[in-house]
């Protein structure tokens, strides 16, 4: 590993001798590879795609498997978003931490160093946390952090051509185009393709060659858009905020399908990007058809069709998608696998149960005081050596027990087990059912094994945010059913859903028999 970094190294210092923003273009023995000139066909209007791939952005049309039918265009030009070496290990999700290839006619521009990222599968840790031209998050403010970065931008991508964004698995280029969107860019001249992981036409060039079992990197023949910061000058934080109204509103579909039980994340962009106020709500036609959360979670109720909107608190401005949800297939009851091992090391391996167990130190100070736990001066009670030696204790226990659960869910993950994964919320102020409480009356009425945990990644328990179970589809229900290793349908216990034991043992019994 250390001769594979320094090799690494050493292509990144090649590329990052280009200057502030350059690239070191591919050298000429590669551009026999590079697209030839072709015809330039009508382009499809961005529409992005149905299930997890939408979420992203990545465009229905125009992607990993259409993309050599647009590449060498005039009116283009051609961004993968990703790094040299990401410090995220998408190794963990079936992808390549390092930029092992790409689609030839696409010069690198690495995201990390635009925007700060987020919403990252938990599974691969962090990206780049350094500098960054702009600070700032989807649906809020992107603030420049130097007198440049606008102007790197513009360079870099153009607003009076098409723009075609990829990267490893499509989210960097979500990113990257809600990002542009934002910042005034055209709608429907950026196109999310999607991820080079998935890429299986004719233009690839590989970089990662492998040679006696020995694994380099062709990086020196990248044309790589590094940012030298140091060259950049800051802008300083102004105490002035500007009063900016609102202009409009951008929705990232007019249209999308669903089946019963199944959720979209839908995304706003309210404009401009300067805008003082960007609170918005959500609103549905019919949410016994379609629910739409505060963040914009849109979920599958019933059959039917439904429109769902979205309103600027400024300014009123509107946009709207229109949502058909198909009736979920009658199928046979899942068959569950008999987990009841697991379930009972996972039970054990309480993180949280373990740091509790020092509670009763505070509940009786006076027991404490005796035990050498506390001292006192007769006013007030101070913590002793005796203390931070077995909170200490307790601290290594619950992270050796949190690292057990995420070894148990990533077993049964990776092994394709199908079974009933339940979170507790405590989210009170829209909660009125809790459905993770009534499933355990349920389930272990029904002898049914199943695993409980927190949907907060707490200070002592991330072992569902560290598998490799997809955290941020999984925290959006309080019932969540696996499937062959993978979220086959979930719950969001909100009031409009369920209010009753009744009515989960309804929904659970569409997917699972409860009559052993």
């Amino acid at each position: 590993m250390r001769s594979l970094r320094k090799a690494i190294c050493l292509a990144i210092i090649t590329v990052l001798a280009c200057g502030v923003f350059g690239g070191c273009s591919r050298s000429s023995s590669s551009s026999s590879s590079t697209p030839g000139e072709q015809t330039e066909k009508e382009l499809p209007k961005p529409e992005i795609t149905g299930g997890a791939r939408g979420e992203f952005g990545i465009d229905k049309n125009i992607n990993e498997a259409t993309i050599d039918e647009y590449l060498g265009r005039g009116d283009a030009v051609y961004r993968d978003m990703r790094m040299l070496e990401d410090p995220a290990e998408y190794e963990n999700i079936g992808g390549d931490r390092y930029l092992s290839g790409y689609v030839d006619g696409f010069e690198v521009v690495p995201l990390p160093y635009i925007i700060p990222v987020y919403n990252l599968p938990g599974a691969v840790g962090e990206t780049y946390t350094g500098d960054t031209l702009f600070s700032g998050n989807s649906g809020w403010m992107f603030t420049p952090n130097f007198e440049e970065s606008m102007s790197i931008i513009e360079e870099l991508f153009p607003k009076d051509k098409v723009i075609f964004l990829m990267c490893g698995g499509g989210g960097y280029a979500g990113m990257m185009k809600t990002f542009l969107i934002s910042m005034g860019w055209d709608p429907d001249m950026v196109y999310n393709v999607g991820g080079y992981w998935f890429y299986d036409g004719d233009h690839n060039v590989e970089i990662k060659k492998e040679e006696n079992g020995q694994v380099s990197y062709d990086f020196e023949n990248v044309h790589y858009h590094d940012i030298d910061f140091s060259k950049l000058t800051p802008i300083p934080e102004s105490e002035d905020v500007e009063e900016v109204s609102v202009t409009g509103i951008w929705l990232n579909t007019n249209r999308t399908e669903l089946e019963e039980d199944m959720s979209f994340q839908l995304s706003a962009i309210v404009l401009p990007n300067e805008a003082s106020n960007k609170m918005t709500e959500w609103t549905s036609s019919d949410p016994a058809i379609a629910y739409i959360d505060d963040s914009g979670l849109l979920r599958g109720m019933g059959p039917g069709t439904a429109t769902i909107s979205v309103k600027t608190d400024d300014g009123g401005f509107t946009a709207s998608c229109e949502v058909t949800v198909a009736a979920k297939e009658s199928t046979e009851h899942l068959k569950l696998d008999d987990v009841s091992e697991e379930a009972e090391a996972f039970k054990a391996s309480d993180p949280n149960a373990i740091m509790h167990e020092l509670d009763w130190i505070d509940e009786d100070p006076e027991r404490a005081v005796r035990e050498g736990y506390y001292e006192t001066d007769g006013v007030g009670y101070m913590v002793t050596d005796l203390w931070r030696e077995a909170y200490e204790k307790d601290l290594q226990r619950a992270e050796e027990a949190a690292a057990a659960r995420t070894e148990i869910l990533n077993s049964l993950a990776d092994g394709g087990k199908s079974f009933i994964l339940l979170i507790y919320t405590n989210n009170c102020e829209i909660r009125e059912y809790q459905a993770a409480e009534g499933a355990v009356k349920i389930l272990e009425e029904a002898g049914i094994p199943y695993f409980y945990t927190n949907d907060i990644v707490s200070e002592y328990d991330r072992s569902l945010y560290n598998s490799h179970i997809d955290y941020n589809k999984a925290v959006a229900s309080s019932v969540v059913i696996m499937k062959d290793g993978q979220i086959y349908a979930g719950l969001d216990p909100d009031a409009y859903s369920l209010k009753n034991d009744e009515d989960l043992r309804n929904w659970l019994e569409k997917y699972i028999d409860l009559d052993k």
